[in-house]
């Protein structure tokens, strides 16, 4: 969060200066006969932006929330599956599988997400995801208990399959390229109004410059961190299948 507020506060000064220069250079306090048709030309203009603005933070930061609630959901359906194993009394299967799980949370927990955030996939963490339906496939049981178990360990795997495909999908979604543009250029044309807007008072014209720079840069910044949540400064990490292992190792 501090060095969002610092690259603000960086790029609000820099456009104070360069309004201070503009406005020596081109005396913009000469226009102030225009300043009722930009100050219309401001209201609409800068309603739209706002509207457009926040329905982009809206969308990220949804995406953002239901990203991590996905992850939540699957270190959670795993530590789920190896309770569901315990039921079959069954040492060496008890083993395997939990061998396979924390095999499979180990490698998603060293690469953290790194390539999903770079939008490749994982392809050592998949093929580690479907040997434990190698370990399923392999169960045997001979009794009515073991048959009723076995279908509640198939039907949650099939459930957590699910999940991490949607996990996976959400972590590759990103913004549309024209939404991206369409924010930079409108949050560009917001400044430049402010910066050659004319104003009587010079005082007046470098604060509401500074102010609305500030605000549009953190936002710009916050959009740009919370599109991809593996990177920036409010990240998304394998903590929950930290936990999750632990619960296996320290509970079961």
């Amino acid at each position: 969060m501090k060095t969002v507020i610092i690259k603000s506060l960086f790029i609000s000064i820099a456009t104070i200066i360069l309004t201070i220069i503009l406005r020596n250079l081109f005396q913009t306090e000469s226009y102030l006969t225009d300043v009722g048709g930009l100050g219309a030309f401001v209201t609409v203009f800068g309603t739209l932006y706002g509207i457009m603005a926040a329905f982009v933070v809206f969308e990220v930061w949804g995406q953002y929330n239901k990203t991590s609630t996905l992850i939540d959901n699957e270190a959670l359906g795993i530590e789920r599956l190896f309770r569901l194993t315990l039921y079959f009394r069954d040492e060496k299967l008890t083993k395997q599988m939990r061998e396979s799980i924390e095999n499979y949370a180990n490698i998603v927990i060293s690469d953290n997400f790194q390539k999903l955030g770079s939008g490749a996939r994982n392809k050592e963490a998949s093929s580690s995801f479907r040997k434990i339906a190698g370990v399923i496939r392999d169960i045997e049981f001979n009794d009515d208990h073991d048959s009723i178990i076995y279908d509640h360990i198939v039907n949650h795997y099939g459930e957590l399959s699910e999940t991490r495909t949607e996990r996976i999908a959400h972590c590759l979604m990103r913004l549309p390229y024209l939404l991206r543009f369409f924010l930079y250029m409108t949050s560009a044309v917001a400044v430049i109004v402010f910066v050659i807007m004319p104003f009587a008072n010079s005082l007046y014209h470098l604060f509401a410059v500074g102010a609305i720079t500030l605000v549009i840069a953190m936002v710009v910044q916050l959009v740009e961190d919370l599109d991809n949540p593996f990177k920036g400064n409010w990240t998304i990490d394998a903590s929950p299948f930290k936990r999750a292992l632990d619960h296996i190792k320290k509970d079961y």
